[in-house]
């Protein structure tokens, strides 16, 4: 914590002032990554952002548990993670089926580690320009809100399971080209 200037009225209010705008300035620094954790945490799910706005609010609630100058970032994935799982014990009850909390756990030890965030986001952007415009058009009918790959299907008149293996084919070839990217940068 920094030290209190003797112009603070009350210092260990002006204290406390200080961390909570380290506190916001932090989450708000790592706001994408939060997001882009939790989608991976659950791929294609329409609920990414009622956990996101869960994680936000644990995160908010437990603001007098964090220090400045620690890795917030590792802070809030934890906490990401288990909002996560909240979620999927919640949508069990519900009859939902979800990745296995194995599964669910070797992604959330790995993604932390994963080569700096923005890196790997420059890397994507670069790679995706390089897809042609069809296949811009099959993530986008993945991955967008309110689209499908059956809705794509009749709109091309192309089968949904032949769209799942084009599909399958242009995410191998874009984590070929991410890691390609990655690679040589670093290299």
């Amino acid at each position: 914590m920094a030290v209190p200037s003797s112009n603070d009225p009350n210092p260990e209010i002006a204290g406390d002032g200080r961390q909570l705008q380290e506190f916001v300035r932090e989450l708000t620094a790592v706001q994408g990554r939060i997001r882009a954790f939790i989608v991976s945490l659950m791929p294609g799910s329409p609920d990414v952002q009622d956990v996101l706005q869960e994680t936000n609010l644990t995160l908010w609630k437990s603001r007098d548990r964090f220090r400045p100058g620690t890795n917030f970032q590792a802070w809030a994935f934890t906490i990401s993670r288990l909002e996560v799982m909240h979620h999927r014990a919640r949508a069990k009850r519900h009859g939902h089926a979800h990745l296995s909390d194995k599964l669910l756990g070797m992604l959330a030890d790995e993604i932390p580690t994963m080569i700096d965030h923005e890196n790997y986001l420059h890397a994507l952007e670069a790679c995706m320009s390089k897809l042609t415009h069809s296949q811009r058009e099959l993530i986008e009918a993945r991955y967008l809100p309110k689209n499908s790959l059956e809705m794509h299907a009749g709109i091309t008149g192309r089968k949904a399971p032949a769209l799942r293996i084009a599909l399958m084919r242009i995410r191998t070839a874009l984590r070929e080209c991410v890691q390609h990217s990655i690679d040589q940068k670093f290299a």
